[in-house]
């Protein structure tokens, strides 16, 4: 009997319909400063259900004067010497309101405090630090801090930048020993021999580069066609012998090519045979049944 009971609360609870899970909440800190006249625009904090919402003031509270619209809607309402906490039971519908006033111990100006409540998808306001005055000392110091950190993560920013630039650049070539003593050879493709055909794309311009052990052939292609096209695959082939090159990778600026757009696309070759080869260059989309033929491509 327990053993029936187990495979029958294991098939009901298969049947159930699957309950989709709760959004998950981007909680966010913020800083703002009180606004300094009547015209300006009331600041909003965003409340979420399953969130607590923290409001740090830089002047102590008048604590019995929180006046909070629709009060008994919230789970959780604490005010201290100069913080409130907000946790709404169930999030604001949209366009939903409510006003949020409360007033300053010391009585100097601006006397009080004024907010909207508002629901926001996916994201709440978990601190937020009010100034009462833009351009009190505390709002002044919060703000340099803000900008050092914004300087600091470009400064981190600007530095994987030039990590990356070390390691992908002229630099990066001659460290990894792509650079050898003849450099590299450029030669442009002769596009005078360049045919039309069926498949509407056309060569607009085209250079081949050669190292010791490395080639590339860079094309600029136009489609005429009326369907999009997207290289995927090279062949290299050899006019004296034959054979392919073995080609490492096929690099497009854009991933289609849209019809009467243009684009750059980039062949990788090893090159272990003798410089000043001709070859014969393939590029194909997935179906393997538009291609663009580059003939003569010496590398």
């Amino acid at each position: 009997m327990p053993r029936f009971a187990t495979l029958l609360f294991l098939l009901l609870a298969a049947a159930a319909p699957a309950q989709p899970a709760p959004a998950a909440l981007e909680r966010q800190e913020r800083r703002l400063s009180l606004p300094d006249s009547d015209s300006e625009p009331v600041p909003e904090v965003r409340v979420a259900a399953g969130g607590v919402t923290l409001l740090l003031f830089d002047t102590p509270l008048d604590r019995a004067s929180v006046e909070l619209e629709g009060r008994e809607r919230f789970r959780f309402v604490d005010v201290g010497e100069r913080m409130l906490a907000l946790e709404p039971a169930a999030d604001l519908g949209p366009g939903e309101r409510l006003g949020l006033r409360l007033r300053f111990s010391d009585g100097a100006r601006p006397e009080q405090a004024v907010f909207v409540l508002v629901t926001r998808p996916a994201v709440f306001d978990g601190r937020v630090q009010v100034f009462r005055r833009a351009q009190s000392i505390p709002a002044l110091q919060a703000a340099l801090a803000e900008a050092r950190e914004q300087l600091k993560a470009k400064e981190a920013e600007l530095a994987a930048l030039r990590t990356r630039s070390a390691a992908s650049g002229p630099s990066g070539l001659a460290l990894s020993g792509l650079l050898g003593d003849r450099g590299v050879k450029a030669r442009q493709i002769n596009i005078l021999r360049w045919q039309r055909t069926k498949d509407l794309l056309i060569l607009t311009r085209g250079t081949a580069f050669r190292a010791d052990t490395w080639g590339v052939v860079s094309v600029e292609v136009r489609n005429d066609g009326k369907a999009p096209w997207a290289p995927v695959e090279a062949w290299l082939t050899n006019l004296q012998s034959g054979e392919r090159a073995p080609v490492l990778g096929v690099h497009a600026r854009q991933p289609q090519l849209m019809p009467g757009e243009v684009t750059m696309v980039v062949v990788e070759v090893d090159a272990p045979w003798p410089p000043d080869t001709e070859f014969h260059l393939e590029l194909l989309d997935a179906s393997g049944t538009r291609r663009l033929l580059v003939p003569h491509v010496v590398l």
